[in-house]
């Protein structure tokens, strides 16, 4: 029995009488060592199968689980993601540039790969990788965001029986964009765009819900509850639905816009159709560069962009201290550590105290 020149310990092969060639792999669980015999030579069996067979016994072992069953075994990457994608093909702006992201980015370091095969180090691997290519940390993190919720699909969908992605860290947990508008500011980008009937209403909604840019182009008639004067609202990167409540103004001008749509028609749109994710980024970019005039293109803790618009709703509701559990759920936040950076504008964060903090000492 010899060890493999390529895979040291890991493959090890026992030359046969007629020549041919019987493949072992061999690992570790706990204290003990194993060999489990892979297959002959003469039945296709090469060193790269024996490691793939390592690696699923392995992976069965640390999770628990049989991965022989129900076809886990051969599962790729790949063909999770195209299941995570399919199932969201509704959403087709978002959608699209999440398949581009994932061929551009996630596929060529390990879409090929069985879900067996696949563990922390290839995210950390790929995050070097990125960051070495020249890409920021911010973009970066959006690329690990994605491998997670396609993991995250799977093991809720049932496709696979564990996620094989335990531990992966963030360049940034939350967002340290700064920047909110003030109602002078408010009122100034209202001016800009009171002549585009579709890009006042987004503006208006962004503003007014704290909503993602995907979930108001996402708005239907249907969606709108026109008794309680509320909407329900499709957050995409949660994967979930929440209700948010329409200030008075912003209702009537709603009702008014979509008195002729047909329910399943987009509140916001053109000739019919939903007005395009890209079309607003362009027609808004124009406009936000009056803000950002003097700012360096790279200082994105206060340049204005379109996610400055629902930072602004949730800066302004601390400032009128609605409490960060109230702007947590307004926010559809899954964790409050989100919103905690809100904190600081409320006026009751303390600040008044320190004009007079040591006044009986000095």
């Amino acid at each position: 029995m010899k060890n493999s020149k390529r895979y040291g310990g890991r493959v090890q092969l026992n030359r046969l009488k007629n020549g041919d060639i019987s493949y072992y792999a061999c690992y570790k669980l706990g204290n003990k060592k194993h060999r489990t015999r892979v297959g002959k030579k003469s039945e296709g069996i090469t060193e790269s199968n024996v490691i793939e067979c390592r690696n699923t016994i392995l992976s069965e072992a640390r999770h628990g689980v049989d991965l022989s069953k129900k076809g886990y075994r051969y599962l790729t990457f790949d063909a999770l993601a195209s299941a995570y994608f399919d199932s969201r093909e509704a959403h087709n702006s978002s959608n699209r540039a999440s398949r581009q992201m994932y061929k551009n980015h996630i596929q060529p370091s390990f879409g090929d790969l069985t879900i067996a095969r696949l563990d922390d180090s290839l995210v950390n691997e790929l995050q070097e990788l990125k960051i070495s290519d020249g890409f920021k940390k911010g973009t970066v993190d959006i690329i690990v965001k994605l491998i997670r919720r396609i993991s995250n699909y799977g093991v809720n969908s049932k496709l696979i029986p564990f996620n094989p992605f335990v531990n992966i860290k963030l360049f940034h947990n939350y967002n340290s964009r700064q920047r909110y508008l003030t109602n002078e500011e408010i009122k100034q980008l209202l001016a800009f765009v009171s002549d585009d009937i579709q890009l006042n209403l987004f503006v208006r909604l962004a503003l007014g819900t704290g909503a993602r840019k995907t979930s108001i182009l996402a708005i239907r008639k249907m969606d709108i509850n026109f008794e309680t004067q509320t909407i329900i609202l499709n957050d995409f990167k949660r994967d979930n639905k929440y209700t948010s409540k329409l200030n008075k103004k912003l209702f009537e001008l709603i009702v008014k816009h979509s008195r002729n749509l047909a329910n399943h028609q987009h509140v916001i749109n053109e000739n019919g159709k939903p007005m395009s994710s890209s079309k607003v980024y362009r027609k808004l970019s124009q406009i936000f560069e009056y803000f950002n005039n003097g700012l360096d293109k790279k200082d994105a803790a206060n340049r204005v962009v379109i996610h400055t618009l629902r930072h602004t709703f949730a800066s302004h509701l601390a400032i009128a201290d609605v409490s960060i559990q109230k702007i947590q759920k307004l926010m559809n936040h899954k964790d409050i550590k989100q919103t905690e950076k809100y904190a600081k504008l409320s006026s009751d964060s303390g600040m008044e105290y320190v004009e007079n903090l040591y006044e009986s000492v000095s």
